[in-house]
């Protein structure tokens, strides 16, 4: 079976804009200090339960793989832009801790207008391992 072992190391913290559907399963292939961060994903209703000016329960989903011995402690953050980059909405993610030598997932909810889910294009990441 083969692997994707295209991992990027990269410094704490991590920061990229990066053109997203919400939806859609982002595979970042980051690490950090021995944390890989493996996908996220947004996911919201579906379009015909989108009303303008109401706001909709969306469940994030994020995979983390900790191949260091002790526990880290993880921050993410997202920010979601139109398609031109202009900032919609922040998400931030409850902090939590991956165990040494073990894969995470995390699945927790944000409401968010039906506006920004449906002009979502773009999305500004920011992942830190606090220790």
């Amino acid at each position: 079976m083969a692997q994707n072992s295209d991992w990027r190391v990269v410094e704490n913290p991590y920061q990229e804009d990066i053109e997203y559907s919400i939806g859609t399963t982002h595979v970042p292939n980051i690490e950090i200090d021995g944390v890989r961060w493996r996908s996220f994903r947004i996911e919201a209703p579906d379009s015909s339960l989108l009303v303008d000016g109401k706001t909709v329960k969306t469940e994030l989903t994020l995979e983390f793989e900790n191949r260091r011995t002790k526990s880290a402690k993880i921050l993410v953050i997202f920010l979601l832009e139109d398609e031109n980059a202009n900032p919609l909405e922040r998400i931030e993610a409850k902090q939590f801790k991956v165990a040494g030598g073990r894969l995470k997932e995390k699945k927790e909810t944000a409401n968010l207008p039906s506006e920004v889910i449906r002009s979502a294009r773009r999305v500004y990441v920011f992942f830190e391992v606090l220790d």
